[in-house]
């Protein structure tokens, strides 16, 4: 087939494209070739820093038009010449969400992000305000129109730029992480309407995404990228089957998919392999009954639910928070302690007041109404440089705490201002790159690194300090699944030694597999605290929380008929458990 064949043909056409960025001795991306014809919906997973965001940049124009480097090869998009056409004319074909959504929100209020693309186009008035209305509810952010898009939590903004990109109704979507900082049921919503849009409109679609399980179901094609290469690409049960090249990278698939490679490898055979709860519940439906399942098959479970701390290090009395614009944040959050040592993690939709609770410890915000303590210190009387040797926060957004010239300065600054020793600020810096992989980029720019390097340099800047209390916002964002465990591993083997540790994150299985404790936020309130196993069973919270368990647990309770524990919250236990039933 010649160029001009494919150009006809499909929306998307690549060959051989490699880029360079400027100041790189390496290729962001290798001899790059892709076709996506017009309505399908292509997937593309990889490890962190594979070049999955640098391929999104040439899909609308900003490579080579806006980032400096060296390009080869060619890119078509519905047959304009990449190379030929700046961003303002492919923007009207391609519509491209950031992976971090505070790089393209830029007007006063919700109403105006929504509405400045379709304004630019001219169209009239009544028109404008449909699909202004339409965005607003795909994204949930009705009687938010005219709050600030920068007052919003993370995960609201994420859903204000995916909108911002809906309302323009372009041919082509290109997401980039477009749920990183979304709740369970922003989630399930944002792919709903992915759904619905590639269905009815016909929409072609470019996701780029970790979340195989959500994303998946939604997949013409599945593309694999490993340093700069497309490493696998095909339907995506073919490319799944490649187990090697799935477990060698380090992918997170789907528990119901995961589940069944375990099984197949002792013998077990499936018609087709299951991706989503349902397909797993029936697939081991299929291969097990009571018949087959030992009464109450003994497996160990995680004996580190419940351990036993006694010096509260953080407490919060009926406290309230107000933003300048009005709005009450927080509701009366009470929570009795959060122990020295403990490792806490903090769940509940988008805009629940889990961020807001976070930053009254290191004392970023004072409550408006109510007190909090730290190891016993109203924070109220504290200042937040005193707060900064107790308390160390990592923000949601890298962006907003990243401003030295070398990742090496950045991990060295904060050990730096506490006083530490040089030799000691060098030795800490070199231990936590080492084991957030970041020794490559310790001489580079933080602000030239991918959105999930960012996330690890944050972290890592916030370890080297050494606090007593380490409070990580989202630290997963962008992150793949090795690298999102080795964040939250460096998080564990600091809890072991002392620290405590206080995760806000979406991510119900590494929820499940590191916290003590989880406190669940609902409308400014906490409304609920337990270990992970006991609040992953009540239904009650999490129907109104709109939360949902890790895969296996679903999965796992929807089988307890034929004999499954429903409490099983990790996929070790999974496979512990299914030892003891198939030998």
């Amino acid at each position: 087939m010649t160029l001009e064949q494919k150009q006809e043909q499909f929306d998307i056409v690549l060959e051989n494209v490699t880029w360079t960025y400027s100041g790189s001795s390496e290729p962001a991306i290798k001899n790059i070739s892709l076709h996506v014809k017009s309505g399908e919906i292509l997937v593309v997973t990889g490890p962190s820093g594979a070049g999955k965001t640098t391929l999104s940049r040439i899909l609308n124009g900003l490579i080579p038009h806006f980032y400096r480097g060296e390009m080869s090869g060619e890119a078509y998009i519905k047959g304009l010449r990449v190379r030929d056409f700046d961003v303002s004319v492919l923007a009207s074909k391609v519509g491209l969400v950031f992976d971090n959504p505070a790089n393209q929100l830029f007007t006063s209020t919700v109403l105006e992000e929504l509405a400045f693309g379709p304004e630019n186009y001219c169209l009239p008035r009544d028109e404008i305000m449909r699909r202004v209305n339409y965005a607003l509810q795909f994204s949930r952010l009705n009687g938010l129109e005219n709050k600030s898009p920068y007052l919003l939590s993370g995960g609201q903004q994420q859903a204000c730029a995916i909108a911002a990109i809906v309302a323009m109704m372009p041919d082509i979507f290109v997401l980039d992480e477009p749920t990183a900082n979304l709740d369970p049921e922003g989630t399930e919503l944002v792919f709903n309407r992915i759904r619905e849009i590639a269905e009815t409109q016909h929409k072609t679609m470019v996701i780029i995404e970790h979340k195989l399980d959500y994303a998946l179901p939604l997949a013409d094609y599945l593309a694999v990228m490993n340093n700069g290469e497309i490493v696998a690409y095909g339907r995506p049960l073919d490319v799944l089957d490649k187990v090697e090249l799935m477990e060698e990278l380090d992918l997170q698939i789907p528990h119901a998919t995961e589940i069944s490679y375990w099984l197949r490898k002792r013998g077990y055979r499936f018609k087709e392999i299951p991706i989503t709860v349902d397909e797993g519940v029936r697939s081991l439906r299929n291969l097990f009954n009571s018949k087959h399942i030992p009464n109450n098959p003994t497996f160990q479970r995680n004996t580190g639910d419940n351990p036993v701390f006694s010096e509260v290090a953080v407490k919060c009395e009926d406290v309230w928070y107000q933003y300048k614009d009005g709005s009450m944040a927080l509701k009366g959050v009470n929570i009795d302690a959060i122990y020295h040592g403990e490792f806490v993690g903090f769940i509940g939709k988008n805009g629940s007041g889990k961020t807001t609770t976070a930053k009254l410890f290191n004392g970023l915000y004072k409550p408006t109404k109510g007190r909090v303590t730290v190891f016993g210190r109203d924070t109220r009387t504290l200042s937040v440089q005193e707060l900064a040797s107790q308390v160390a926060y990592v923000a949601q957004m890298p962006d907003d705490q990243l401003f030295a010239k070398t990742v090496r300065e950045e991990l060295a600054f904060g050990p730096r201002n506490l006083g530490v020793p040089e030799d000691e600020v060098m030795r800490r810096v070199e231990a936590v790159a080492e084991e957030l992989e970041l020794k490559p980029y310790l001489d580079v720019s933080p602000f030239k690194l991918s959105q999930g390097l960012k996330q690890r340099v944050v972290v890592a800047s916030a370890v080297t300090m050494n606090p007593k209390i380490l409070v990580v916002d989202e630290p997963t964002t962008g992150q793949d699944f090795a690298r999102a465990s080795a964040m939250m591993m460096l998080a564990k083997k600091l809890n072991e030694k002392g620290t405590t540790v206080i995760v806000i994150s979406h991510n119900m299985d590494l929820i499940a597999a590191y916290c003590h404790r989880v406190f669940v936020f609902y409308d400014g309130q906490v409304i609920d605290s337990g270990p992970p196993r006991e609040v992953f069973q009540r239904e009650d919270v999490l129907a109104k929380t709109s939360l949902k368990p890790p895969q296996v647990t679903s999965i796992c309770r929807q089988l307890r008929d034929i004999g499954f524990p429903g409490d099983i919250i990790t996929i070790p236990e999974m496979f512990e458990y299914l030892s003891r039933v198939v030998g």
